[in-house]
């Protein structure tokens, strides 16, 4: 008999970045989770599946078990790993299932490019001050509750914003890293790291243009289970946020230096189109560039992630890699009911997407092992 063995970890961090310092020990946890399933009778392969956070999680690993710890130690991470990350054993293959490209590029793309003060925010306790051309809250901007429409001179502007404040925030992180290894900071090992306004102005979330589409023809799994492989793929999400979360105590992200430098910081020069992959070990894109075995890239067309997953895809080395869209799923898989035109109500469009999630993925796995 054949059969599936699924094993769900929770790792040190467990959603708490603010103790996620180095968040490259997460593969400590993977390596216990393989050698677990090893060590099961009849455990014959080893898949791993990184859903959201958890692509550059398990990419991370699976790019360090076959490229040695010598690969999350180059110069040019923000943060490097420790020899404790050497011999980690492989798995058989990689499923990205939406996966984020990068906590980093995450944090990057929901950060507000129009806070001008980071570094007295941060050091002096400063109130923000804000650069009104750079606000995505202005209507002369193109904002609306509803769906905005930004111009595309705004969202260059913003989007090169975004990139510019998180390399002052970096450079701020590093500057405390070095002085706390020089002993010259208040606290030799650590320092907390909050900064405001890390949540709620992601474009994409208020302009359906943006992150809307795959930069060509991809597969893309119907509801009714056939596969098209014709044609660009529309993300068919619904976008509006009010000013709320961002401008709140919910969008301030707590850090500290260390887990912000080895969690959420990537460096770049533009939030969408330049972006400096390997500078962060947790970067799907930059770790699927040294992993081998079976690679399966999976996106939902219910969320924004079509062309990031379009971008691992591309940069995946594997020689056994495939991309495939779900229509209509969620970031969590499940029927995305709010992804239908304005004022219709909901009519089960996309009520396949689980089964056609999980089929494809077993299949995927069946022809290969």
């Amino acid at each position: 008999m054949r059969g599936f063995v699924a094993l769900g970890m929770n790792t040190r961090c467990d959603n708490n970045e603010a103790m996620c310092a180095p968040w490259d020990d997460n593969a400590l946890d993977v390596k216990q989770g393989i050698e677990y399933l090893r060590a099961l009778p009849g455990i014959r392969h080893v898949v791993l599946f990184g859903h959201s956070g958890g692509g550059p999680a398990m990419s991370f690993y699976q790019a360090v078990a076959e490229a040695g710890a010598d690969f999350c130690q180059q110069a040019e991470k923000l943060y490097q790993c420790s020899d404790e990350l050497a011999n980690l054993p492989k798995a058989d293959a990689l499923i990205l299932w939406d996966a984020h490209p990068s906590n980093g590029l995450g944090v990057m793309r929901s950060l507000n490019a129009a806070i001008m003060n980071d570094e007295d925010i941060i050091n002096h306790n400063a109130p923000p001050r804000f650069d009104p051309a750079l606000d995505p809250f202005d209507p002369a901007h193109g904002y609306d509750p509803e769906g905005s429409d930004y111009t595309e001179e705004f969202k260059e502007r913003f989007f090169i914003g975004q990139a510019a404040r998180m390399n002052r925030l970096i450079d701020i992180a590093l500057e405390k890293m070095q002085a706390m290894e020089n002993g010259t900071h208040i606290y030799l090992d650590n320092d907390a790291f909050i900064v405001p306004a890390t949540a709620g102005t992601r474009l994409a979330n208020h302009d359906a243009s943006i992150d809307h589409t795959t930069s060509r023809a991809q597969q893309l799994l119907k509801d009714d289970g056939s596969i098209e492989d014709c044609c660009k793929v529309n993300s068919v999400r619904r976008v509006g946020q009010t000013p709320q979360v961002s401008r709140s105590f919910d969008g301030v992200g707590f850090s500290t230096v260390k887990s912000f430098l080895s969690v959420n910081a990537m460096r770049g020069g533009h939030s969408m189109t330049d972006i400096d992959w390997c500078s962060s070990n947790n970067s799907t894109p930059c770790n699927v560039d040294v992993i081998s075995v079976p690679l399966l890239v999976m996106a939902m067309s219910g969320h924004y992630f079509l062309r990031d997953g379009e971008i691992i895809f591309d940069a995946a080395n594997s020689q056994d890699k495939e991309y495939v869209i779900i229509e209509g799923a969620t970031h969590g898989g499940t029927p995305c009911t709010r992804c239908v035109p304005g004022g219709q109500a909901y009519d089960g469009r996309y009520d396949n997407s689980v089964k056609n999630n999980f089929d494809y993925v077993a299949n995927w796995i069946k022809a290969r092992f």
